[in-house]
């Protein structure tokens, strides 16, 4: 990129530095000043000032010039820590689930089946990311998390709870409709440091033994998004225990009703849509068709697929988890 000017090397910089914050933009352009009226100041200071200047500079200029931002969620049941589980057990597996958040790098991910010490081992590894969540069974630490951790560097987070997914949401430990264990949904919203949207994400797991606590959840879940999200961008994401077929995954995603979800997953071609599971079991053995962790979207017009992707890494035959870890790739436009 050739610049006839000064003046034009900021202008432009200045373009791309719209859509973020004021005091920042007024830094910029008092640096701007200092170098284009004041002249040089005398010294090693000069030379640190205009170099810093020129990286910031450069810095915007590399921003997407098309004004869209690459954003990662993954979905992931991590398998909670049980020692029957033998050579399959957490002690085991955990540095695979830590790589795959170091090789992926998801912005944001909800993760299902995390008890309070793997949570703890999450935090303490995983530095770049905050996260938000309780155990299930009391709103506290007891019990399975379905946290959400997101990149601190870019998120901030304005608003953020959870709800059981039973006739009585708000009572912590609550279970309904024959389900086998409790049911918890977070949710946060938040605000993208790099694209300005405000948006929300929800991370839920559906009972796996009956098929009534999965289609009321998904009726709960729905109604509850109505109420929370205001009409902004929401993504869902989390396991299911539905595929495609299953009346909970239709009630979600049933276009004649106001409010419905879309699956990330069906805009793709064929090509991208291997594998056709995502619960593998202990020890592998996958069922074609067996893929019941989705990420799914609403109100994301500005949110374009760019691509989604099924983990399969492992070390031998030796998963990170029962389930596949899922990527969604999403192109996000940012605010003008």
């Amino acid at each position: 990129m050739k610049f006839g000017s000064w003046n034009e090397l900021v202008s432009q910089s200045y373009i791309k530095m719209s859509k973020f914050d004021q005091g920042l933009k007024l830094n910029f352009l008092c640096m701007n000043y200092i170098l284009s009226h004041k002249g040089l100041i005398p010294g090693k200071t000069s030379l640190l000032l205009n170099g810093f200047c020129l990286i910031v500079l450069f810095l915007f200029l590399a921003l997407p010039s098309n004004g869209q931002f690459p954003l990662k969620v993954m979905t992931f049941n991590i398998r909670y820590n049980n020692p029957a589980d033998s050579i399959y057990n957490w002690d085991h597996r955990k540095d695979m689930v830590y790589e795959v958040f170091l090789k992926y790098k998801p912005d944001l991910a909800g993760l299902q089946e995390v008890l309070y010490t793997q949570l703890t081992g999450l935090r303490d590894t995983l530095k770049e990311y905050s996260s938000f969540g309780v155990g299930r069974d009391d709103g506290n630490k007891a019990g399975e998390f379905a946290p959400i951790f997101y990149k601190t560097s870019r998120f901030s987070k304005v608003d953020g709870a959870y709800f059981w997914l039973s006739k009585t949401p708000d009572l912590p430990g609550s279970k309904s409709w024959h389900a086998a264990c409790t049911r918890i949904v977070t949710w946060l919203m938040l605000r993208d440091r790099q694209s300005g949207q405000l948006f929300f994400i929800f991370n839920t797991h559906f009972d796996h033994a009956s098929e009534e606590a999965r289609v009321e959840s998904a009726r709960l879940l729905r109604k509850k998004i109505d109420e929370i999200i205001s009409g902004r961008p929401v993504i869902v994401c989390g396991d299911f225990n539905s595929t495609a077929s299953d009346s909970a995954y239709r009630l979600l995603t049933q276009k004649s009703v106001p409010g419905f979800l879309t699956d990330t997953r069906v805009s793709l071609p064929d090509s991208v849509k291997q594998p056709s599971y995502s619960f593998i079991g202990f020890p592998f053995h996958p069922e074609e068709g067996n893929l019941i962790d989705f990420i799914f979207t609403r109100n994301a017009q500005a949110w374009n697929v760019k691509t989604q992707l099924i983990i399969t890494d492992n070390r031998n035959g030796l998963y990170p988890s029962d389930h596949l870890p899922v990527i969604t790739e999403f192109l996000v436009k940012g605010l003008k």
